[in-house]
């Protein structure tokens, strides 16, 4: 925030930070300067979010929200804007409902919202909201009496009657929550929903809505929240345990933390319908500097059907579009017997839609379908808020006592809930975690020795035929707290995947590891047949599933796996984890995700003088020095230092600088399919490749 004489802007505009300047004596600034990236690589989130406070400008202040942008990112903002605020310019719902079955006409419903007599046009356009300014080839521009200079590197000064103010940007600092972090792991529930916050996008009190369905230990996010990642580490959730999300629409408050999801460890799935899918592609895309065919390859993304029961990590979901400014999605589901109902953000008002049925903004066939709602379902969870683009209190309340006793609200600041009315606020945080009783399906045990399988990195390559193998040789134990699983100096007979609980692996007395779901113990001594080296003591009772050693080696025997194991041991006992420490991008990852790097690293040493490329070759590897010293061109890089090129594309591509081996040195040779594979897996560390190669252009040292 920067304020100089009665000039007040804000440089940078990252989800949620509104909030912060709601509580300031200063307030939501009108003016904001767009910093020169447009994407936080490494939170993972916009740094130009001006969706809700252009709201809070225009609906709370009346007045036109100002930006300030380089040319080059006009464009890309305006179409953030617009796909935000209007929603998209085309509709093609048609194709996402079952033969025979007529649509809504969603486009009528969005022009009712932004219909207003007193514009030009009779309806809401962009530039009756929001004013851009754009910094001339010099990178400068007039604001109220002040020039306003971009220096470079997000560095600024104001000048005004001879007098100047210089400035700078940095971006956020790191994400903090006021309880204090989970000290033991989350275990979910067999069926229910953890809340992760309740409050609407002008909440100072709350994180914005969103929410965790458990179903059988797998966890399926719904509109998560930004720093919605942060918070799983922060409660001690396994991000490996939620691998789904269900994105509704493409409002900021309900999709600013998708993304964010999408860059952490592994890949996710989105479900949703091609038309909000493809809104959030026109957003992001766009800030991110990505093609849609590159955004796109960052997630794997399951359409669904509008009004057909759709099958998400084991529970039955049925999908429609609620009545919205822009297209949105609520749901239905079932599990086990017990059912759940989300209404997103909604007007669900009798009245006020009997009036659009009057009006021809909605059919008949339309209007039924809303008020169609299924109040009656286990566990409801409403949105509630200001109408017409959300649910009046007064309906809410009105609501039967029978099915006010299942139903939550979301989206509302408690606040706002009359206290004799009946309603309560979905309570967010692991503590309050709903629960709806239900019987495990018959198939669970096998399902998650399955899940398993799939969660070790490096049985990943084995194809479905292998499973049932899997299967035989592999053994379900639980254990108690404090029971050893592995003694150090004796005979490694055994491996073991953990598939709940906590155990401490702990060489010479200390701490290295706590181990948890799907982390596997005891390859070293297996695969390598040496003796154990290190102790590992169950914190939490553990369930595990124990492979004797021969049926582990003759599993792998034949395959890549075997070597990948012994060069995953190797590594491990050479201490290169301790090499990841001294790289920023590398200390960064999941202990999966470092894992995944030690199968395809290949320790190398070299003598003074050797060429390790040629400026122009084909990159054909990654580097990272462990020790001595190499040359760069004329760049001089030391331990942790990791080198390579990769096309945005993953395409081949070729050294802009030779290097050479200046003082003797050891280093690990990252082979580029390998690379490749680990990126397409870990798009978040692609993408923060790709903006560390920008920032060294010379030769992507990290």
């Amino acid at each position: 925030m920067v304020q100089w004489g009665d000039l007040h802007l804000q440089v940078g505009a990252y989800p949620e930070t509104i909030k912060d300047t709601m509580t300031s004596s200063e307030g939501v600034p009108q003016i904001f300067v767009v910093p020169e990236r447009l994407f936080d690589a490494y939170l993972g989130v916009s740094a130009a979010e001006l969706e809700f406070p252009v709201y809070f400008n225009f609906y709370l202040k009346g007045r036109k929200l100002r930006f300030i942008c380089r040319p080059k990112q006009l464009r890309p903002l305006v179409r953030v804007l617009k796909e935000a605020i209007f929603g998209p310019s085309f509709l093609h719902i048609g194709e996402e409902y079952p033969r025979g079955v007529e649509p809504p006409d969603l486009a009528r419903e969005m022009r009712w919202y932004k219909q207003d007599p007193k514009r030009k046009r009779g309806r809401l356009m962009l530039a009756d909201v929001v004013t851009p300014l754009v910094f001339d080839e010099n990178g400068s521009v007039e604001i109220d009496g002040y020039q306003l200079e971009d220096l470079g590197n997000d560095v600024y000064r104001l000048n005004k009657d001879g007098e100047s103010h210089q400035f700078s940007y940095r971006g956020p600092g790191k994400v903090t929550f006021e309880e204090p972090p989970a000290s033991e792991r989350f275990h979910p529930p067999p069926f229910g929903m953890t809340v992760l916050g309740s409050g609407h996008g002008f909440d100072v009190r709350s994180l914005t809505s969103g929410f965790l369905i458990w179903l059988d230990g797998k966890g399926v996010l719904v509109d998560p929240p930004v720093h919605t990642t942060e918070w799983l580490r922060h409660s001690n959730i396994d991000g490996r345990c939620v691998e789904d999300i269900i994105l509704t629409h493409c409002h900021a408050d309900h999709d600013s933390g998708t993304l964010q999801k999408i860059l952490q460890e592994g890949r996710v799935t989105i479900h949703s319908t091609p038309t909000v899918m493809n809104s959030f592609v026109s957003k992001y895309r766009s800030i991110t500097n990505l093609s849609g065919r590159q955004f796109r390859q960052l997630f794997d993304f399951r359409a669904i059907p509008v009004g057909q029961a759709v099958n998400i990590a084991g529970g039955d979901f049925t999908f429609k579009y609620m009545l919205h400014p822009i297209p949105t999605l609520g749901f239905s589901m079932n599990y086990q017997g017990r059912s759940l109902a989300y209404s997103c953000d909604t007007l669900y008002d009798p009245e006020a839609i009997a009036r659009l049925t009057e009006e021809g903004v909605l059919s008949p066939q339309r209007a039924a379908d809303l008020m169609d709602f299924p109040w009656h379902s286990d566990l409801v969870i409403h949105e509630a808020g200001i109408p017409p683009i959300h649910t009046p209190m007064g309906v809410l309340a009105a609501l039967p006592d029978d099915v006010k006793k299942n139903l939550y609200l979301t989206h509302v600041s408690e606040s706002a809930i009359p206290a004799d009315s009946g309603l309560r606020l979905a309570p967010p945080g692991v503590a309050n975690t709903l629960r709806l009783e239900v019987e495990p399906p018959d198939v669970s045990h096998a399902q998650h020795m399955l899940e398993a399988l799939a969660h070790v990195d490096l049985f990943q390559p084995l194809g479905i035929g292998r499973a049932a193998e899997f299967l035989r040789i592999s053994q379900y134990v639980c254990y108690p707290k404090g029971h050893h699983l592995v003694k150090s100096g004796e005979k490694g007979e055994f491996f073991h995947i953990i598939l709940n609980g906590e155990a401490d692996i702990i060489r010479d007395g200390q701490l290295i590891k706590r181990a948890g779901r799907y982390d596997y113990i005891g390859e070293v001594a297996v695969v390598l047949d040496r003796p154990r080296i290190a102790d590992v003591v169950a914190v939490t009772p553990l369930e595990v599933l124990t492979i004797k050693r021969q049926d582990f080696l003759d599993f792998i025997r034949g395959t890549e796996i075997a070597e990948w194991f012994r060069r995953v041991s190797l590594n491990k006992m050479e201490g290169s984890w301790a090499v990841f420490q001294d790289n920023r991008l590398l200390n960064a990852l999941s202990t999966f995700q470092k894992t995944q790097l030690l199968a395809i690293m290949e320790r190398r040493q070299y003598q003074a003088g050797h060429q390790l490329f040629q400026k122009g070759s084909v990159v054909d590897a990654f580097w990272l020095v462990r020790e001595g010293e190499v040359l760069l061109g004329e760049h001089k890089v030391l331990r942790g230092a990791l080198i390579g090129r990769v096309n945005e594309d993953l395409t081949p591509c070729l050294h802009r600088m030779g290097g050479k081996v200046s003082k003797d040195a050891e280093l690990y040779r990252l082979p580029i399919d390998g690379i490749r594979a680990f990126f397409m897996a870990n798009p978040g560390s692609f993408i923060r490749v790709l903006r560390l190669q920008s920032d060294h252009p010379v030769g992507a040292v990290v």
